[in-house]
């Protein structure tokens, strides 16, 4: 009988090795499977914890909040925009899980991919590889290059993380273990909150107050918002859920372009500029008729047209550049004509990082889109340049539409109370109108106006019993009275007047 050499040893074994997982039941696969997308789902959450802390302390942007961009970058307009609307405050924390549900999901996947090929040396050594791969294209693509350090530092800790969350526990009984990992990650979502919400809590520390300042006061009626917003109430609408890291005294502000002579500015000689202050109101085009996307507040800092003259600027537009790349721009005339500012502190503090530290353009009477926070160059140019959300259809001059809002609207014996804030943009309000139930309009008694740049507060009393649908408007400087039309906020800003049932 002849004896098999040893390459036919050799091919056998190879055949029974492949031949193996053909013969291993479905039901078999699929819990192995199971098991490991159950793995990749526990190592995503460590590993978030962990990078995210190293990102707070090495002053990195959070890759998990890197990927939460990467998200609304491909979330439909309309659909983000509802979103940010309705979530308000929640919206950020509400991206943060959604993004570590994706990490969670694409982990999972990896740690399939792991086993996909079965069990062996070289196979496992393939899975591995795989899963390493997809942990990699995927995570690499949706953090920037620059946040590069982040991004390796992420996708080393979720492979590690997959590696250990894989091994075999035999010591620890089903339930015990089912527990742990539960407590794994709902704890591990609950420390990742709570370190994003502690981080500006603790830069809020450290803010710096420039001068005392004393909110001047308004209309004294309950309910009725401040005539000046405090800065922690400001509204925010980013595209960016991790704010750039930047400061003194790294921070330098540079205007190039068409100019006699570049000129760069550290943060300490921009305050050794001549400023001014300017009490301004500042409306997110993306605001509904009503909507509280708006806030006032008195900006400090230096005149655009101040420091295109420093530089020589002969262009007739102005590029402004944030260091997330975000770009916006506007007619240099009109930066003349309405005072823009490179403002640097908010209601005598400086610029809470969510609201442009260590500078942002100022431009009053423009939706809120064109004032770039997290400055960093101006460049002067010729002809007009589209900005980031024009290139979505948004409007590109973007003057504010004359709006107002009901505050409050409440009966108080045989009256009915109606007060609210109205805005025109520069043109300044003339009149507030209000009747009841299409009645004769009535004109409201204005507050304060601290600038033709800024909202005024009003308030009447009107006289009616049973139910009364109030609406009312606004006449702007030019006389000119709001529109009734009713008109969403894409592509130009909502339009409408302010109504509400007593």
């Amino acid at each position: 009988m002849q004896r098999p050499d040893d390459a036919d040893l050799v091919a056998a074994e190879l055949g029974n090795e492949v031949s193996a997982p053909r013969r291993e039941p479905a039901r078999a696969v699929l819990r192995r499977a199971a098991h490991a997308y159950r793995s990749g789902i526990i190592a995503a959450v460590p590993a978030t914890v962990l990078t995210s802390g190293i990102a707070i302390f090495a002053g990195w942007p959070s890759p998990l909040e890197a990927t939460a961009e990467q998200v609304m970058e491909w979330t439909p307009v309309g659909v983000a925009e509802f979103l940010l609307f309705h979530l308000g405050n929640a919206a950020r924390p509400a991206a943060l899980v959604g993004a570590l549900a994706i990490t969670m999901f694409v982990t999972g996947s990896a740690g399939v991919s792991r086993v996909l090929f079965g069990c062996g040396f070289m196979r496992q050594l393939i899975g591995t590889g795989l899963s390493s791969a997809l942990l990699a294209g995927v995570f690499l693509s949706a953090i920037p290059s620059s946040n590069r350090a982040a991004g390796l530092c992420f996708v080393a800790a979720l492979i590690i993380c997959l590696a250990v969350a894989s091994t075999p526990r035999r010591d620890v009984p089903g339930r015990r273990a089912f527990l742990q990992e539960n407590l794994l990650m709902f704890g591990g979502i609950g420390a990742l909150l709570t370190m994003f919400t502690v981080q500006p809590l603790l830069r809020a520390l450290t803010l710096k107050r420039f001068f005392p300042f004393h909110a001047p006061a308004g209309l004294a009626v309950a309910g009725l918002t401040p005539l000046i917003t405090p800065s922690g109430r400001f509204y925010q609408m980013d595209k960016v859920l991790q704010y750039p890291a930047i400061g003194p005294p790294s921070w330098i502000l540079t205007i190039e372009g068409i100019v006699d002579k570049r000129v760069t500015l550290d943060y300490g000689a921009l305050l050794t500029r001549h400023a001014v202050d300017r009490y301004v109101t500042v409306e997110c085009v993306d605001n509904p008729v009503g909507g509280p996307l708006i806030g006032t507040a008195l900006w400090t800092g230096v005149p655009v047209e101040d420091l295109l003259r420093l530089s020589g600027a002969r262009g007739d537009t102005v590029v402004f550049q944030s260091a997330d790349d975000y770009e916006e721009s506007a007619p240099r005339a009109v930066l003349e004509q309405q005072g823009a500012l490179i403002a640097y502190v908010m209601n005598g503090e400086a610029l809470p990082r969510s609201h442009g530290y260590p500078a942002r353009l100022i431009l009053p009477g423009i939706y809120g889109f064109k004032s770039v926070k997290w400055i960093t160059h101006l460049r002067v140019v010729n002809g007009s340049q589209a900005g980031n959300w024009h290139a979505h259809g948004w409007t590109e001059g973007a003057p504010v539409h004359t709006t107002t809002r009901i505050d409050v609207a409440r009966r108080e014996g045989s009256d009915i109370l109606v007060a609210g804030i109205a805005f025109g943009g520069a043109r300044g309000i003339r009149a507030v109108e209000v009747r009841a139930n299409g009645g004769p309009w009535r004109r409201a008694n204005l507050g304060m106006s601290l600038s033709f740049d800024t909202w005024v507060q009003w308030a009447v009393r009107l006289r009616g019993s049973g139910l009364a649908r109030i609406e009312a408007r606004a006449i702007d400087g030019d006389g000119v009275p709001q529109t009734p039309r009713r008109h969403a906020a894409y592509p130009d800003g909502s339009t409408g007047w302010a109504s509400a049932e007593v």
